[in-house]
């Protein structure tokens, strides 16, 4: 029975940030950036200590554009085995994020 447990405990889980200050926010930040191949990202709405889902928007349109078909990025943070990661909803690539989450109340 342990080892059932065990592979459980392990099983990614939707996760929040146990705190969302000016240095998490800025690694979160470099982690997405690199997922999405940009050097710097804008995130959507949301709290990251209340809510697992994190976007990141498109680049700005550039001074001769009146639209894009961009759409944001789907990212959501999950935890496995005590570690924290994101995970692109699209392409299903985690990315480990060096920070303290905790298991989301959903």
């Amino acid at each position: 029975m342990a080892p059932a447990c065990k592979t459980a405990a392990s099983e990614p889980v939707p996760a929040v940030l146990v705190e969302a200050g000016d240095e998490e926010m800025a690694a979160m930040k470099t982690v997405l950036a690199q997922a999405v191949g940009r050097a710097e990202v804008s995130l959507g709405p949301g709290d990251p200590t209340r809510s697992p889902k994190i976007s990141v928007l498109p680049p700005p349109l550039g001074p001769n554009e009146t639209r894009s078909p961009a759409q944001p990025a789907q990212f959501q943070l999950m935890m496995a085995g005590g570690a924290c990661m994101l995970v692109n909803q699209k392409t299903g690539e985690t990315h480990a994020l060096d920070m303290p989450c905790t298991p989301a109340d959903l």
